[in-house]
């Protein structure tokens, strides 16, 4: 199979599950604050799951210490202390630019 049907066959389901959920949610009426609560800690979750692997593996290899583990602790700092999204991407990324470039 190639890789754009793939690519649009992941779309497709992906996008079917979130609108059987809308669906599903559109029936129940209110959702309870236990499960949105719930629902609210799938992103992060995602995203540090996501953002783990690739800061500590490299394809199949462990990656050691480099300008990717600086950068996400002042990324981390940043989140930690001001809780604001654009501040992190507005100085983490020039973070891992200057550190990747420097070498």
């Amino acid at each position: 199979m190639s890789p754009l049907a793939q690519i649009l066959i992941a779309g497709i389901g992906t996008y079917l599950i979130r609108i059987s959920f809308i669906a599903l949610a559109g029936r129940i009426g209110e959702i309870p604050p236990r499960v949105d609560t719930m629902l609210s800690m799938i992103p992060p979750a995602v995203l540090a799951s996501i953002t783990a692997n690739s800061l500590f593996f490299e394809g199949d290899e462990w990656r050691g210490p480099d300008e990717w583990h600086i950068a996400i602790v002042v990324v981390g700092l940043i989140s930690w202390r001001t809780n604001n999204v654009v501040l992190c991407l507005f100085v983490g990324m020039p973070t891992l630019w200057a550190l990747a470039a420097v070498g």
